[in-house]
């Protein structure tokens, strides 16, 4: 299976609109151009997109920024990061679940990279896991009955009993 990849474009436009993850949550919903036909797409999920202009990142890389905010092979990323970190105006993130079509830029988008984005291994052989049966539950021992007064009443007998011999004697 073919890992699905991270789609970088650095954008001819002046284009000023952010459109990420954080302004979505902000609940913006800014006026975007259109992207998809800019890219060359059938059609573009832009909920699933980020457009902001490189400025935004202040003094991180786009490389890094990429690294950190997707999920991306490292290898092709490293290689990649010169040209990522090269480009200013602004930029698109699109991911192949955002982009249906062949993609073919215009001369409003120029394609920078299509970086792998790590796969879940659903095929590996993992170690059988040890099933330990359960423990039942530890059986409260019964408390231990009150001692009996029997060796009280036997001593206060035998003093009795020495009482009345040495009464009866005296």
């Amino acid at each position: 299976m073919t890992p699905p990849r991270l789609h970088i474009f650095a954008l001819d436009q002046s284009v000023t609109t952010r459109h990420t993850n954080l302004t979505r949550a902000k609940g913006a919903a800014p006026d975007l151009p259109p992207l998809a036909e800019w890219i060359g797409a059938d059609s573009l999920a832009t909920d699933r997109v980020e457009l902001f202009p490189i400025e935004d990142l202040g003094d991180l890389d786009l490389s890094a920024y990429v690294g950190m905010a997707f999920d991306l092979e490292v290898g092709p990323l490293a290689t990649a990061a010169p040209r990522l970190n090269a480009i200013d105006g602004t930029v698109l993130l699109a991911p192949d679940t955002s982009v249906t079509g062949a993609l073919m830029p215009g001369p409003e988008a120029m394609l920078i990279a299509s970086l792998p984005m790590v796969m879940a291994d659903h095929d590996a052989d993992l170690p059988k896991a040890a099933i330990m049966p359960r423990p039942s539950p530890p059986v409260p021992e019964p408390d231990p009955a009150p001692p009996q007064p029997v060796i009280a009443i036997w001593i206060l007998l035998a003093v009795l009993v020495a009482a009345a011999i040495l009464w009866w004697l005296a």
